[in-house]
């Protein structure tokens, strides 16, 4: 069992048909936290539930139920995990305004922060945007999972 941290790019792909990365998202939904599953656990930090709950998806009666419908099932299984950014937002937004040499997002800049905790609540970290991420994700031997990856070879 494994505590997999997931990036809204995954989930809003896992949720829209039309997104280039739908089939990818459902084969790592599928492998990861489905029937068949170890019984991984989805981790959700709140700044992802913003970027992927937005107006078009609370627009969509079918993606806010199938999201409902994921959420539901894990939930009751003690497979979801909402986590709280707080402890990691310090200074986030300082380096926002200030670093240019490295254009992130505020959401990015608070993930690297979990990522390179070393009390992280979760073991890997589902992306597809892992520029953004490989760096932090190798330096604390957070496992990584993206677009590229096969199920069969997640490690977790």
């Amino acid at each position: 069992m494994a505590r997999v941290c997931v990036d809204a790019c995954f989930l809003i792909g896992l949720y829209d048909e039309n997104d280039e990365r739908h089939a990818r998202a459902v084969q790592h939904f599928a492998a990861i936290f489905g029937a068949s599953s170890a019984r991984n656990i989805l981790v959700v930090p709140w700044p992802i539930l913003y970027e992927c709950c937005g107006s078009k998806q609370a627009k969509s009666t079918k993606k806010t139920s199938l999201l409902r419908d994921h959420w539901s099932y894990l939930h009751r299984l003690g497979q979801l995990v909402l986590l709280d950014d707080r402890p990691f937002r310090e200074g986030q937004l300082e380096m926002q305004l200030e670093e240019h040499r490295r254009p992130l997002s505020l959401v990015d800049r608070v993930l690297r922060a979990m990522i390179l905790d070393p009390k992280r609540p979760f073991d890997a970290f589902l992306t597809y945007n892992t520029g953004d991420f490989v760096d932090a994700c190798y330096s604390s031997g957070t496992h990584l999972i993206n677009e590229k990856i096969a199920p069969a070879s997640y490690g977790i």
